[in-house]
């Protein structure tokens, strides 16, 4: 599945609008070497298992090498504790309201701003 989406680029004082294309997967097992080189950011669960069997692991397991090659986001509802894990991860924990869904928008504009500084600083060559 593909998705697209508008991004603003400032070159100049004008503004660019941009479509970059993404490809979203739910099964990571099948991607080969050169797919991993192009995997820019997962969302993360919680337990170090959704790891399993992922290039990079550290020898007892933990997936914290990983974050440093894609930009890891968790997605919660602000009623819910934060994962053990996950406050020991860098990553980028994304809330939502179950009451409060009008401020939707405003995490998946944190989603984009996170993805874009990371791709920027560590996966440009994958810019454009």
């Amino acid at each position: 599945m593909n998705m697209l989406r508008g991004h603003a680029a400032s070159a100049t004082a004008e503004k660019q609008v941009v479509t970059i294309p993404y490809r979203i997967i739910d099964c990571p097992q099948r991607l080969d070497h050169k797919d991993w080189e192009r995997v820019v950011a997962v969302f993360v669960a919680g337990p170090a298992w959704q790891f399993k069997g992922w290039p990079g692991l550290t020898s007892d397991g933990s997936p914290v090498n990983i974050f440093t090659k894609m930009k890891a986001f968790h997605l919660k509802f602000e009623e819910v504790a934060l994962e053990k894990n996950i406050m020991k991860w860098d990553v980028a924990v994304l809330t939502v309201s179950k009451n409060k869904r009008h401020l939707d928008s405003v995490s998946a504009l944190k989603f984009w701003e996170h993805l874009d500084k990371f791709i920027l600083k560590n996966k440009r060559h994958l810019r454009f």
